[in-house]
């Protein structure tokens, strides 16, 4: 975890500010989480992040599309084993460890772009050292009780979770892989 999150550290930062934080959650802490949140979820809680979602009617035409897509083809590569994406959501997808990347609360728009370099870093860091990796906004969908357990101060935010282990080869829904846009869809090079 430490080589991992170290890697990460070397991400470039607007102005070197750096101003991220990571809690990596394992063992009882983590259980704890494990615990609040399916305890959420069978309450009938709806989950929530401190980042607020866009709606999907708010999104762009391109991006609605690509939800869509996505979720389509999710359906139709699980067929009846659909379910499987609810239970291993509600189980925070078996993760023996989340990387919790966290920003202050009071932060500007390239602070959150430093935080997904930060996260994408983090995953390519991991897999060099043969070690999968998941963001799921499941991870923060309960801050209040993360706060808590993790002991995090208000002045923080929980960005994005991102799940550490290996993956189980033998799960159908880990063997699903998004469809990916067309590059000309997505770039224009001019001179």
């Amino acid at each position: 975890m430490t080589k991992i999150v170290q890697a990460a550290g070397t991400t470039p930062s607007w102005a070197n500010d750096q101003i991220w934080q990571v809690v990596v959650a394992t063992g009882e802490h983590l259980t704890q989480i494990k615990r609040a949140h399916l305890a959420a979820l069978q309450s009938g809680r709806s989950g929530y992040s401190e980042f607020p979602p866009l709606h999907r009617d708010a999104m762009a035409a391109q991006g609605r599309s690509n939800v869509r897509t996505w979720s389509t083809d999710l359906q139709t590569f699980l067929g009846p084993q659909y379910g499987q994406m609810t239970t291993a959501s509600a189980q925070l997808f078996s993760a023996p460890a989340i990387a919790y990347l966290l920003m202050p609360a009071k932060a500007s728009l390239w602070t959150a772009y430093d935080l997904g370099a930060f996260g994408q870093t983090l995953m390519l860091a991991a897999t060099a050292l043969g070690v999968d990796s998941m963001p799921a906004a499941e991870f923060v969908a309960d801050p209040q009780q993360l706060h808590t357990i993790l002991n995090v101060p208000a002045d923080y935010q929980f960005g994005m979770g991102i799940g550490l282990g290996y993956r189980d080869e033998q799960a159908k829904i880990n063997q699903f892989r998004s469809e990916r846009m067309p590059l000309d869809r997505y770039l224009t090079i001019t001179d």
